[in-house]
């Protein structure tokens, strides 16, 4: 039969039957988790996921990558916020615990019985450690016997070192042995652990140091590739289909950014998870890490942005042959359209490339020499209103990628659209 608890028990959370962690039905481990209150992160985290899902939708809603990336943020923030100010209150209660046993111990010789030993330890200041002391205290006062009062205060702060101290003690306690050697020996061996803990981190902080430095080394060589190979995707594939090679399907180099931009995502969140184990030893440990090379990664690839649609164009119309009044037409190639854009635009840039490359055919052109088409019933964009191709101007609605090739009539550029 279950045995009956009293206030003090039940006000305490005592257990009334001696149970382990391992042995625990799931229910139970559940409700022993959101006792501890790391239901807190976790509620934080699906609240804020649901709103950012809901805002994402409204104003990011034609861009899934950064949707994700947002939900990512919001969602990671507070757990990892939480794991950090948990970890260092941990981290300090165990740097002071040893120092609170050495107190115990000197106020033992002086003749103070246990109870009487930990209260007049209320008056020190053990940083994140005086709460709990505090709290001892209070329970001792209550008539709680000191044995049950280190097993509480073992259970709430979850430390395995400190767990093993408190066993010590109890068993020392509880066998009638001089608890104040004990409380000595003890407080000496946590220190002692503590600096080879610290020792520890120390050498292994060299192999966080070595993530870092892997994966800002592939960033970089990422990096590269987008300013030099990834916009000639479509020139390359274009020539191929020219000469009767290459694929059927094409990529644009929007397309080919965001293949890497995601590969680069998720290698910095699994190398943040594992710089984290690797250096703390714990994989919860490294959300830090995974949001700071996260980070990186997004600062990164906003240096090198995609080339816009018009920069393009205006190439494409550059690379026409040298044919004044001989009509000619250029290779088809394929971009990404995601700003609206006109002639005139098109010819300011025409004129600045044709400068700066020396091409004097092309440096007079003005916006009466350019104009666009979408063939008819080849561009499905244009049908379902992604794109409005107008002679003098492009009106984008959705991003979408496109076709297109420049025609020279032999007196005006056209620039002609079909679905991708």
């Amino acid at each position: 039969m279950e045995e009956k608890k009293s206030f003090m028990d039940w006000f305490l959370g005592k257990k009334t039957k001696k149970t382990t962690k391992a042995n625990l039905p799931l229910k139970t481990k559940i409700r022993y988790e959101l006792r501890k209150e790391k239901w807190k992160p976790v509620a934080a985290s699906i609240v804020t996921a649901l709103i950012l899902i809901v805002l994402g939708t409204i104003f990011f809603r034609t861009n899934l990558a950064l949707l994700v990336i947002v939900v990512f943020f919001g969602t990671s923030m507070p757990i990892a916020i939480y794991i950090y100010l948990k970890q260092r209150r941990l981290e300090s209660i165990e740097e002071q615990f040893p120092n609170f046993l050495r107190d115990i111990a000197e106020f033992k010789r002086s003749g103070l019985p246990l109870n009487r030993a930990i209260q007049n330890t209320t008056k020190n200041d053990y940083g994140q450690l005086t709460s709990e002391v505090k709290r001892m205290a209070l329970e001792l006062s209550w008539g709680v016997s000191f044995q049950k009062t280190l097993e509480k205060f073992s259970e709430r702060t979850n430390s395995h070192i400190i767990e093993r101290a408190v066993s010590i003690i109890v068993v020392a306690q509880s066998s009638g042995g001089e608890v104040t050697e004990v409380l000595d020996t003890v407080s000496a061996d946590l220190r002692k652990l503590k600096e080879i803990e610290k020792e520890r981190k120390s050498k292994l902080s060299v192999y966080t140091l070595t993530i870092y430095a892997v994966y800002l080394l592939l960033l970089f060589i990422i990096i590269m590739l987008m300013g030099s190979f990834v916009p000639s995707i479509p020139k390359i594939q274009a020539a191929g289909k020219f000469m009767g090679g290459g694929l059927e399907e094409t990529i644009t180099e929007f397309e080919f950014r965001t293949l890497l931009f995601h590969v680069s995502l998720i290698e910095a969140f699994f190398a943040g998870l594992i710089s984290g184990d690797m250096g703390e030893g714990k994989i919860t440990a490294g959300i830090k890490h995974a949001i700071i090379l996260v980070l990186i990664t997004m600062l990164a690839f906003q240096l090198v942005p995609p080339s816009p649609a018009t920069y393009k164009i205006a190439d494409s119309i550059l690379d026409i042959p040298p044919s004044q009044g001989t009509p000619t037409e250029g290779i088809e190639s394929i971009t990404h359209l995601t700003d609206t854009f006109d002639n005139k635009e098109i010819a300011r840039l025409v004129g600045e490339k044709a400068k700066e490359r020396g091409l004097a055919r092309h440096k007079g052109i003005t916006s009466a020499d350019i104009s666009f088409n979408a063939l008819s019933g080849e561009c499905i964009p244009c049908a379902e209103g992604k794109i409005v191709v107008l002679p003098n101007k492009v009106t984008v609605h959705e991003q979408v990628p496109i076709k297109y090739k420049v025609r020279y009539s032999g007196t005006q550029y056209q620039i002609m659209f079909r679905t991708a």
